[in-house]
């Protein structure tokens, strides 16, 4: 008993037990005790417009508080929204990071550029007196090489007679001959071009076989005056070449005559 009595005493003493323990001394630049808010004021260092949320309770009577309707009142932020298309960002403005992406109306993606197709001329070209003809190639059903021609009695002399084609008697034109440039020899370069125009078939015997070939039409021009004029009104127009020229004819003004007589043909 006398030790409590003893114990009691001592804490009775001014200076000594009632005496707040002093605090530890602070590290070099934290904050010192003198700027910290008292422990009372702790609502007031709270950031404006924050809700304190009790330790239970429901969300409806949260909401009901004054502080809450307050928050509620205030315009929301709203979100920086793209500068207008007329404003460009200042010079010193800092750029976007490397991987972000942006959308920009003056530097829109390129798009391809799709050039037309040009209107061409799809050309069968022969050859005739070491000069180069061309017709349609929708006009020409085959190219062949020259077989046994049949003789017509009192034919023209362009006639140099008929053929066998698949069941099928054919005429054949001197295509040179008809043009007055003078007679197609029969060798292994000669060929028969079997042409179909106004639903009647011929073959036209020629030199020799060029090529199929397609001509854009910027290439393409009409004959001289001087050359229709004088009997070349055959002659529809020039194929211009990069190292020749295509003489481009009119099959159906050449062989007007021979398509009045000659029959309709009608099988393929």
């Amino acid at each position: 008993m006398g030790r409590m009595a003893d114990a009691r005493k001592r804490s009775r003493r001014p200076g000594k037990a009632g005496r707040p323990s002093p605090e530890p001394p602070a590290p070099p630049g934290a904050p010192s005790t003198a700027d910290r808010p008292p422990a009372g004021d702790a609502g007031a260092a709270r950031t404006e417009g924050s809700i304190v949320l009790p330790s239970s309770g429901l969300a409806a009577d949260v909401l009901a508080q004054p502080a809450a309707a307050a928050i509620a009142a205030e315009p929301a932020a709203t979100a920086p929204g793209p500068a207008p298309a007329g404003e460009r960002p200042a010079a010193g403005a800092p750029s976007p990071a490397p991987g972000a992406q942006s959308l920009s109306f003056f530097a829109a993606p390129a798009q391809e550029q799709r050039v037309a197709a040009e209107d061409t001329e799809h050309l069968a070209t022969f050859v005739l007196d070491k000069e180069e003809y061309g017709v349609d190639v929708r006009q020409v059903q085959e190219i062949r090489r020259v077989g046994e021609i049949t003789a017509v009695p009192r034919a023209p002399e362009f006639v140099r007679g008929v053929i066998n084609l698949r069941g099928r008697i054919l005429p054949v034109l001197d295509l040179k001959r008809k043009l007055n440039l003078g007679e197609v020899g029969v060798d292994r370069a000669a060929r028969i071009v079997v042409v179909r125009t106004q639903g009647r078939m011929l073959g036209l015997l020629v030199d020799g076989a060029s090529q199929v070939l397609k001509v854009p039409v910027s290439r393409v021009e009409p004959p001289p005056e001087e050359v229709v004029e004088r009997g070349g009104d055959y002659i529809r127009a020039v194929a211009k070449l990069d190292d020749r020229l295509i003489i481009l004819i009119d099959l159906e003004r050449i062989l007007a005559q021979e398509l009045r007589e000659a029959p309709v043909a009608t099988g393929a």
